[in-house]
């Protein structure tokens, strides 16, 4: 039992620094004040990515 108490906080440690897990996202009405808008999947081509919104990509064109 001792291992998987173990086991479990090195996991945490990982995913805690993991860049994937500790970024932010985006609602739609902060990425407009960031001047973008929320895309489903990526950025248009002539886009500048800003961040991730809640259901995709925030981009600026």
């Amino acid at each position: 039992m001792k291992i998987l108490y173990l086991l479990s906080a090195v996991v945490f440690l990982v995913l805690l620094t993991a860049p994937g897990f500790s970024q932010a996202r985006f609602s739609p009405s902060k990425c407009k004040r960031r001047g973008g808008s929320c895309y489903f999947r990526g950025c248009p081509f002539n886009a500048i990515y800003l961040g991730k919104c809640w259901i995709g990509s925030c981009c600026r064109r």
